[in-house]
């Protein structure tokens, strides 16, 4: 019962990542000029609903296996607010560096996630393939191409 419950606490935590995530390149869509960045920007936020989405059915299909639940939103909304300051996008001269960081934060999480062993097969498959949507979007930064159609 405590592994099921360690799995929902950084399930949780990938949840409220992509949630967090998706706020920043949604008012980044709202704030930046360049059509560029505004049309990634929300592209992106879609994306992130989307993927927070698919991640809060898996959530909900493990809790009933938990006891634990008022200890896990607690700790989300701890988790929730270290990342507000973290995934801030404030300005159009640093965009891709900040998107970069952003990028490679989530791969670091969903690293960490995947690294977890007795995963549930459908899970896992459904992080790796959002891990990977992220990775590619990181190699393609750091290779200097253009990153908006994906």
């Amino acid at each position: 019962m405590k592994h099921i419950e360690f799995i929902l606490e950084k399930l949780n935590d990938l949840l409220i990542l992509n949630e967090e995530v998706e706020k920043a390149y949604n008012k980044a869509s709202n704030m930046v000029e360049d059509s560029y960045y505004k049309a990634f920007s929300k592209e992106r936020s879609i994306e992130r609903g989307e993927f927070a989405r698919l991640l809060k059915k898996e959530l909900q299909k493990l809790e009933g296996k938990s006891n634990n639940l008022i200890a896990i939103k607690r700790r989300g909304q701890l988790i929730r607010t270290n990342y507000k300051s973290s995934l801030k996008i404030e300005n159009e001269s640093g965009f891709l560096a900040r998107i970069y960081d952003i990028e490679l934060l989530s791969v670091r999480n969903y690293d960490e996630f995947l690294s977890q062993m007795n995963l549930p097969l459908s899970l896992c498959k459904l992080v790796l393939k959002q891990r990977d949507i992220i990775q590619t979007r990181l190699h393609a930064i750091e290779r200097g191409e253009e990153i908006y159609a994906s």
